[in-house]
């Protein structure tokens, strides 16, 4: 809309003008109106706006006129589903743009309209979501529909590195970021053959999986009996070299007295099924699909172990689901404060949504525009959950390339999403998020601070250790939150059960029931907790 588009005619209907006197093109007044509130569209100061400016001719069959709505208005009719940010100067208002006359409001009023008002005559509502402050632009082009966001950037195509103001824009995929890095394709030899053989013995064996999950799930869970959605089942996956935070979830649960009868723990060696045998917890476990499985804990994020304990995380879903019930899934490394299965049943907040996920609090480009983690999530079941994990189950090659089955299923959320309608949720972090985790515990010290008092209101369901390195730093995190329930060194059943928490302080600088201010830290220079 620059009235200083090279290798024009100069018609004015290259221009936005004055429709009156046909002699102020924008371009002239633009440091004005921007000084005085007014946009190019034209004034969004008074009551109705202002009739000053109007889409050229060459854009009458794509644009007639604009209002505006306050962000968080529009965000309580039109909930997407995505964790929001909170509302930022600048950015208080979402723009809405009429492709017809018909389509405008009754009121006739450009600012300051609810969302009901401002849509009240659109037939379709597309919705474009852009984060503030970034140095992009926007690009309506007529033409059949495409419900895609294209994407161009200024990355160099021979070396790597970031952006280049001097090189031209170029297609990129949409998990590209600004250092030029992107999640890449599989490949054929290193991760698609090898998955295809772990895959179609899955397969084969699957109408038996599912026959004797159903045995478990039907003899051994207690249900609520009058469940409004259906059964819910909790479940978990685990290897021998995780399972102390398996014993500190169950041990945690006793010392509180939460109820967890709609649990099953997918084992996948023979060591961790014996430990749920000891607890009284149903357990899975099947070496036709669990055999080549690691016991070791993984070292970090994205190493092999932990490629191939993602891959686990799908299987037990899917199972699940393929058997006709709803799933809560979660990691091991979560305690409980209250029993979050009945909110799942009850709460009107569910109603809408087919899946819903813990915010994970990345805002990376591959995890756009969900974030949803993994470790935390429910599912209900009907077709299009169970057609997602179907697809899911058959991208094992994507989530051993990108060494994360979250980002191969936020990948794959999106295109769902668009293509089938799945309705997805993902809490905000922060705030009265009612399943907190690693974000807050890293991010959000007055927020920790209050959860470790009790002074939230209302009070959280559960805490979840993500974003922490491996096994042995989750532990020492438990340990000093006063969430560590186990003696040490014990891992044979109820009997290393602790009524009250094994307190033990190991960083001054992150949260801690007690003050840790002894103890160093772990983050070079940052300050005490407490």
């Amino acid at each position: 809309m620059n009235s200083s588009n090279s290798g024009s005619s100069g018609s004015s209907s290259n221009q936005l003008r004055c429709p009156t006197c046909q002699q102020c093109p924008p371009c002239q007044q633009q440091q004005q109106q921007q000084q005085s509130g007014d946009s190019l569209f034209g004034s969004i100061g008074g009551a109705g706006g202002s009739d000053h400016w109007k889409f050229p001719d060459s854009l009458s069959n794509m644009f007639v006129d604009y209002a505006t709505v306050p962000r968080d208005s529009f965000t309580q009719l039109f909930d997407v589903g995505v964790p929001l940010d909170d509302t930022k100067k600048g950015a208080e208002d979402v723009l809405v743009l009429y492709s017809h006359s018909n389509t405008k409001p009754y009121s006739g009023k450009r600012s300051g309209l609810s969302a009901g008002e401002a849509t009240q005559n659109c037939n379709t509502l597309k919705l474009l979501l852009a984060q503030p402050g970034q140095k992009q632009c926007y690009a309506f082009l007529p033409q059949w529909e495409s419900y895609y966001v294209h994407k161009y950037m200024r990355l160099p195509t021979t070396t790597r590195g970031g952006l280049d103001k001097d090189v031209p824009l170029r297609y990129v995929s949409r998990t590209h970021n600004d250092k030029g890095q992107s999640q890449g394709t599989p490949q054929l030899q290193q991760h698609t053959n090898p998955f295809y053989a772990v895959l179609k013995e899955y397969l084969e064996h699957l109408p038996r999986l599912v026959n004797d999950l159903k045995g478990i799930l039907d003899t051994n869970l207690t249900y609520p009996p009058n469940a409004k959605r259906g059964k819910t089942v909790l479940v978990q996956v685990c290897n021998y070299g995780q399972v102390e935070l398996f014993h500190n979830f169950v041990c945690t649960a006793k010392a509180r007295n939460i109820p967890i009868q709609q649990s099953i723990m997918f084992a996948t060696d023979q060591a961790t099924y014996d430990l749920c045998q000891k607890l009284g917890i149903p357990a899975f476990y099947d070496e036709s699909i669990f055999g080549d499985l690691p016991e070791k804990a993984a070292r970090g994020y994205g190493d092999k172990n932990f490629s191939q304990m993602m891959l686990a995380k799908v299987y037990c879903v899917h199972l699940v689901l393929s058997a006709g019930y709803n799933v809560l899934f979660q990691d091991v490394d979560v305690v409980w404060y209250k029993n979050p299965l009945p909110y799942f049943d009850t709460s009107p907040e569910v109603e809408e949504w087919d899946m819903m996920f813990q915010d994970d609090g990345a805002r990376s480009a591959r995890y756009a525009p969900y974030s949803p983690n993994t470790g935390f999530y429910f599912v209900r079941h009907n077709e299009r959950t169970v057609y997602f994990f179907g697809m899911l189950l058959r991208s094992g090659d994507n989530v051993a390339k990108v060494s994360s089955h979250q980002a191969a299923l936020t990948a794959l959320l999106n295109e769902h999403v668009s293509l089938k309608g799945l309705r997805v949720k993902v809490w905000h972090k922060g705030g009265d998020n009612p399943f907190p985790g690693g974000v807050e515990y890293h991010q959000k010290k007055d927020f920790m601070k209050d959860l470790l008092k009790r002074k939230l209101s209302p009070q959280p369901y559960l805490f979840h250790m993500s974003w922490t390195l491996n096994k042995d730093n989750k532990k020492k995190y438990f340990q000093q939150m006063g969430e560590w329930h186990i003696k040490e060194n014990c891992l044979t059943g109820y009997d290393c059960c602790l009524k009250e928490p094994n307190v033990v302080c190991h960083y001054r600088d992150k949260p801690s029931i007690i003050p840790c201010t002894d103890s160093p830290p772990i983050d070079k220079g940052r300050p005490s907790f407490w």
